[in-house]
This record gives structure tokens, sequence and C-alpha cells, in this order.
């Protein structure tokens, strides 16, 4: 029996998870406005990678998909594109800078980006002449969002796609994704970035303006009769983990109640960055786990949603 197709977000990328419409004027030297292509100038939006840990923990499958019409106007090749969407992965997982954010090493650890999707074609203003044509790839078409659906086995019907152009919103709809389901973000937008609409997907109250806020957030196994910090070793291991992670993001942490059975975490921070935090620590705990029994600790953030 083939596996049930699995819900995603789909994301554009520039304005969406990296500046780009407010980036310097260095950021274009002998390229035409519009589409990233320097990899220097690759800078996260605050809140992007909180918001991609919660939603892969919440089993979606993360793919950007990406015009990238710079290179039909040969502002630049896809090698440039695929230097700066690497430039991107690094930063999401190393953001407060712990690592060199163009070290090689992090693109072989676990991703949160499923795939990335880029169509270098411009019909209007490509001056190479076999990009600058239409193509079903280019947004508003869907054909990017069609391919993923089908290589990585998606199902529209249950995604979400976030985008800062209405060309964003129809190319999803055009694939299949519910309208209702689609979300531009944007300064004259009621949802102003990635954090934001991530909080609308999961359901998470908006966190009050410049008020200090607490949340507390629980890990535990699927079975309710398991034990898996029994083992003080492992109970340590897990702890130890927890405060490395406040400490590399600089959340605060007020309080670990650690039981047999689970373990709660209460942060000085809002809803959407404490699910990250306990999301990366379901990661990293169970990647160390694995490395000494073969099988995760708590249940697999990649396991696919029912």
């Amino acid at each position: 029996m083939p596996p049930q197709p699995r819900p995603a977000i789909f994301l554009d990328r520039d304005d969406t998870i990296n500046r780009n419409a407010n980036l310097p004027d260095e950021a274009w030297a002998g390229v035409k406005w519009g589409d990233l292509l320097k990899p220097d100038f690759a800078l996260l939006i605050p809140g992007v990678p909180d918001a991609l840990v919660a939603l892969k923990d919440a089993g979606y499958a993360i793919v950007v998909i990406t015009n990238q019409g710079g290179v039909a106007r040969a502002g630049g090749t896809m090698r440039e594109v695929d230097r700066c969407n690497d430039r991107l992965r690094n930063l999401i997982h190393h953001p407060t800078g712990d690592q060199h954010p163009d070290d090689e090493l992090a693109l072989f650890d676990d991703q949160l980006i499923d795939a990335w999707y880029s169509c270098p074609f411009h019909p209007e203003t490509g001056v190479l002449t076999h990009l600058a044509v239409e193509h079903e790839w280019r947004k508003p078409h869907p054909g990017m969002i069609v391919a993923a659906c089908k290589e990585l086995n998606l199902d529209p019907a249950r995604s979400w796609m976030v985008g800062d152009k209405q060309r964003d919103l129809d190319a999803a709809i055009a694939a299949g994704v519910p309208a209702s389901q689609t979300i531009r973000i944007a300064h004259d937008s009621p949802i102003a970035d990635l954090a934001h609409a991530a909080r609308l997907i999961l359901n998470i109250e908006e966190p009050p303006p410049s008020q200090p806020e607490l949340s507390t957030v629980t890990l535990s196994p699927i079975d309710p009769y398991a034990h898996p910090l029994a083992d003080e070793k492992i109970r340590r291991t897990v702890e130890a983990v927890a405060t490395s992670i406040a400490e590399r993001t600089g959340i605060k942490l007020i309080e670990l109640d650690t039981s047999d059975s689970q373990i709660a975490a209460t942060l000085a921070t809002h809803k959407l960055a404490a699910l990250a935090f306990m999301a990366q620590l379901r990661r990293d705990t169970n990647r160390w786990h694995r490395s000494h029994t073969g099988k995760n600790l708590w249940p697999s953030a990649h396991d696919p949603m029912t």
C-alpha cells in the first residue's frame, strides 16, 4: 500500500524567507533589481527559523517555490541561485552565528526545508534566448508545485502557501491548494511575516505587544506507559541538551521539570519560539539516541500527519 501523501507548507523565497526589497544598492550591482543572486546578501527575516522548526515539527513538509527571472536577465546563473539557497539553509540552522553560514558541512545536517524549486525563465525581460520564454514552472503557473507534489508525494488539499505576491497564491490555488490556505505576507497585509503566518497555521494566539510572556511546552512519548527518562544518563543528557539550546538561542529557560515519562520546559518567550525550542530538543535528542540505540527517544518530528 503506497504511503499517504503528506501536507506541505509551500514558501516563496525572496521577502518571505530572506530580505530582498530593502537590501542595499550593493546587492544589485550589475544585476537588475528583483531576484537575489548574491549569496553575501542572503539575510534571513527575523522569526523564520522558529517558524520553520515549529511547522516541520507539526508534520508538514516544507518546500520553497521561487521565480528567479534574474537568471534569464543574465544577472547570474543557477549556480548563484543554489549558492544563495545553501547560505540560507545554513543560516536557518545556525541563526545565532555559532557556525559560519557558508560552512558546507551544515548542508549534511537534518534539513528543515525538504526541497527548493527555482524557475529561471522570464518571457518579458529575459535576454538569454533559451530562457526568455514563458514556462509552466513560472508563477503564477502551478508547475513547480505540481512537480513537488508528484516528486515528494504531497497532498495539495491539506497544504498551505505563504508568499509576498498574489502570483504565489495563484500558483498554489491552480495546483490544488485551497484558497483559504494561502497567505500573503507583506507590510500592507494583516499578516506581516512568516512567523505570523506560522502562528495562524498552527492556531497559536498572537503574543501581546511588548509584554513579557512565559510559555510552557512538554515533550512526551506516544505510549503513555513509556518511561524514556527513567535512565539517569538519558535524563541528564536531555536536560543538558535543553540547557544548551537555550544558551545557543538566547531564550531564557525559567524551569525544567523532568519525570520518568516526559520533560516540560517553561521559557521566557512566546508560544511559537517555545514550540520551536521543544522541536529542536526532540530533533537533537532523537539524533543522539539513534546513534546509541538505533531508535528514536521521542515520536519523530518527520512522521507524516494523519
